[in-house]
């Protein structure tokens, strides 16, 4: 069954658009498709079409279809693939936001063709000299745990993740802390909250605790919560 749109009606003309020579004009067509899915409407045969226009350098455009991919990346498996070289050039473009948000949308497609692809890029973002990057990484590394636990674990991501409680940035500090409790949480929820056999556990020593005190000092407000949500959590 062909997945292009239709030649006639909304979306065969939201099809011409968006393979228009005019950069404009494809970026508002990008608009009008997230408009429409967002009030429920079936543009999921325009994925060839907004797929074409995910390399640029216009991050509004970027994110509009990283949007798009991501709500549709579970109907349109087979072709997810196809966007997978332009993910792993965004992870390494100069602009830290571009970095960031394409470390977050990997790892929010939940589609299994791509998840393998993940690792390297993350690796990289995990280290980023950029503490955005960092702390997005971070939050990837729950994801994929949720996905595919022994990913996490055989690429030495919770060691990643660990050294990352005493980096110099807080809110670094906060996103690794809530990264390790979620990551807690999935591995003990099967087995005694008190276990200690799986790599996933996340115990506070003295040591950690004297890091998140003075990181808790310096974090926002949501940081705060990170760090004293998994302090509760494992003192209940």
């Amino acid at each position: 069954m062909s997945i292009r749109a239709p030649r006639k009606g909304e979306n065969y003309e939201l099809s011409v658009d968006l393979n228009s020579e005019y950069r404009d004009k494809r970026k508002d067509a990008i608009k009008r498709v997230i408009a429409s899915m967002t009030v429920g409407k079936d543009v999921s045969g325009l994925f060839p079409d907004v797929l074409k226009n995910m390399q640029t350098d216009d991050l509004e455009q970027k994110k509009l279809v990283y949007l798009y991919l991501m709500n549709y990346a579970k109907t349109q498996p087979e072709l997810v693939i196809l966007a997978v070289n332009t993910f792993v050039k965004d992870s390494e473009d100069p602009n830290p936001l571009v970095r960031a948000l394409a470390i977050r949308t990997m790892g929010c497609l939940r589609a299994e063709k791509i998840i393998d692809y993940l690792c390297d890029p993350l690796q990289r973002a995990l280290r980023d000299d950029n503490p955005y990057v960092r702390k997005t990484a971070a939050l990837c590394v729950a994801k994929l745990y949720d996905l595919k636990p022994e990913l996490v674990i055989e690429n030495g991501f919770l060691d990643q993740l660990r050294d990352m409680i005493s980096d110099s940035n807080p809110m670094v500090v906060a996103n690794t802390v809530a990264a390790l409790t979620d990551i807690h949480i999935s591995a003990t929820s099967n087995q005694p909250s008190d276990s200690t056999s799986d790599p996933a556990v996340f115990s506070i020593t003295s040591a950690i605790l004297n890091k998140l005190l003075i990181a808790l000092n310096e974090c926002s407000e949501w940081g705060r919560v990170a760090i004293l949500n998994h302090y509760g959590v494992r003192n209940i």
